[in-house]
């Protein structure tokens, strides 16, 4: 069957992903006659061409995953480590005896959906286009390339076939992720007690002393960039922009410079000026998708499409400038802001363990919870019902907050100030709401299908953790590159 997909592919007008074809093209590892060596696994020897053929699999794999994504995120991808990563596994499936048949490679290629012409069928002849033209593979190579894919996927099956779960299992992490409960507190705000956190001048200093990394000049760049902004909220106008981005950023395949092509499609070419994380863009605001894509580049790159709330723009990095160390002049009101705010979180906790000290001495002359709070003249706050692990009206997400408040039985109060995003609160469990037992059975297939397979991720994870250290892995691969 292998061998009629090869030699039924005929020539097809229709080429998929052509512009990625100088990507793919691999960067072919070289070496000297005196380290013909990759590198090694398991003690045992690898061989440039083994490894030059475990890199293009994870190329390829990466170009079928991302598709015409591939632009925007192959600076982050490692295909060295996934290259070794391949040889690994096929190197344990190996002494394991895993083996893929031909009909097992074939049935897979003809559910790739790239392959499929228009009807939804499996089509020879764009098998063979897309092969020779976008990936650059014989189908020898391709299929190959599969089987080894199919293997591995065998093998991590192999390892996760006993991970199981019960009942139990499951009912316990359906209560974790479903029960709500609803909580009283009493807010103790650090920003309350501002005025009580004064700062001398040498605390100041000393602070910064011991602090002197979170006062760091963070990493800057400078960014010209050619963009459209969303005119409206409506999926149509947006899907326009984006078309006609996309066709802008065709133009630019190539090219070192924006100017050009800004000016045959009539757009301006704006400069940001030094930025951070932190910094409002000029016509754009406080965008951290921007300012991440600009940190990535080096002077002189150009990023592919950079889509954010505001609109869809192309980057080049004019400047760039490291992270830095401030002198303390520089950062010195920075610094009081900081040293005041964590004393004034110091004091709010401080107040907080009074008052519920002396609320737990009235509750236990069983006094009510909110006429203690009333006669201490303090301000109770009621949540609506939340999950362990879901928004607290006025807490935000509160992860310890949550932990606590289920951590008790209705009415009970917690037996130490709780840490909240602002300051510290007294929380006191109000209602424990249980989970919906009809609602559970309807729902008790589909989640355990969704916990199974997330067991078995973190399974896997663990045990190819524990394989990478008994595989040893000693790469030869910078030496080799450098010795040329």
């Amino acid at each position: 069957m292998l061998k009629q997909i090869r030699e039924n592919s005929r020539i097809f007008l229709y080429i998929l992903i052509v512009a990625f074809v100088a990507w793919l093209a691999f960067d072919a590892i070289t070496t000297t006659q005196q380290n013909p060596y990759a590198g090694s696994i398991f003690g045992k020897k690898i061989l440039i061409n083994d490894y030059q053929k475990a890199y293009l699999a994870a190329k390829t794999k990466a170009l079928l995953t991302y598709g015409d994504k591939i632009r925007d995120v192959q600076k982050d991808l490692n295909l060295e480590d996934d290259a070794w990563n391949r040889l690994i596994l096929l190197a344990e499936a190996k002494k394991q005896g895993i083996k893929v048949g031909d009909k097992e490679i074939v049935d897979f290629i003809k559910g790739i959906g790239i392959f499929h012409d228009n009807n939804g069928k499996f089509s020879n002849d764009l098998y063979g286009q897309i092969l020779r033209y976008s990936l650059g593979l014989t189908p020898v190579e391709f299929e190959e390339q599969v089987r080894g894919d199919l293997t591995i996927q065998k093998l991590i099956e192999k390892e996760n076939q006993n991970v199981a779960l019960t009942d139990e299992d499951v009912l316990k992490e359906y209560k974790f992720a479903n029960e709500k409960a609803k909580a009283s507190y009493v807010p103790f705000k650090a920003q309350d007690y501002l005025a009580q956190a004064a700062c001398t001048e040498d605390e100041i200093r000393s602070y910064f002393e011991k602090n002197k990394d979170a006062f760091k000049v963070p990493e800057q760049v400078n960014v010209e960039y050619i963009g459209k902004a969303f005119p409206a909220n409506t999926d149509a106008e947006k899907d326009k922009i984006r078309k006609e981005m996309k066709d802008v950023s065709y133009e630019l395949a190539g090219e070192k410079e924006l100017e050009g092509v800004a000016k045959k499609f009539s757009l301006p070419v704006k400069e940001t000026g030094l930025l951070d994380r932190e910094t409002r863009i000029p016509d754009i605001g406080w965008d951290l998708q921007f300012a991440n894509v600009a940190l990535s580049l080096q002077p002189g790159d150009i990023s592919g499409l950079v889509e954010t709330k505001t609109g869809v723009y192309i980057l080049k990095v004019k400047e760039k400038k490291p992270a830095r160390q401030a002198e303390f002049a520089q950062v010195k009101e920075k610094t009081e802001k900081f040293l005041k705010a964590e004393k004034a979180e110091e004091i709010a906790k401080a107040k907080a363990a009074e008052a519920l000290a002396a609320i737990k001495t009235r509750l236990e002359k069983k006094e009510k919870f909110e006429d203690i709070a009333k006669n201490l003249s303090l301000t109770i706050k009621e949540t609506d019902a939340f999950t362990r692990n879901s928004y607290i009206q006025g807490l935000g997400v509160a992860p310890e907050f949550a932990k606590a408040v289920f951590s008790l039985k209705e009415g009970e109060v917690f037996g130490e100030p709780v840490k909240t995003h602002d300051g510290y609160a007294i929380a006191r469990q109000a209602a424990l709401i249980p989970i919906d037992e009809n609602k559970y059975k309807e729902e008790k297939d589909k989640f355990k299908e969704q916990l199974l397979a997330q067991k078995k991720y973190f399974n896997s994870m663990s045990w190819f953790f524990e394989l990478r250290k008994r595989a040893d892995l000693k790469s030869n691969l910078d030496q080799s590159q450098g010795e040329n």
